[in-house]
């Protein structure tokens, strides 16, 4: 966001028409998985914004990884977190 507004105008302008196919949307899985596996997206989204900090995108990115975790689980038509094996474990282990 320290680019001049043209700039962001062109960037913005080509985001927008970028098809976002459900390869490209496998993002999903960076936002599912700790080191120690596979994990609840809440807890997943939690640690980046430790890490990395909050700034005014934050939430909009958390709804959109939240609709898209949605989207996959009703493309297979089981949650997502089926498909996961230990989700459970990784996300509740101290």
């Amino acid at each position: 966001m320290d680019c001049p507004g043209e700039e962001k105008q062109f960037v913005q302008d080509y985001l927008d028409r970028i098809e976002y196919t459900a390869y490209v949307r496998l993002q999903l899985c960076d936002a599912l998985a700790l080191p120690s596996g596979p994990v609840l997206i809440e807890k997943r989204l939690v640690d980046v914004a430790l890490l990395a900090g909050v700034n005014d995108f934050t939430l909009a990115k958390w709804q959109a990884f939240l609709a898209l975790r949605q989207d996959f689980s009703e493309a297979v038509g089981i949650s997502t977190y089926e498909l996961l094996p230990g989700v459970v474990d990784a996300t509740f282990r101290l």
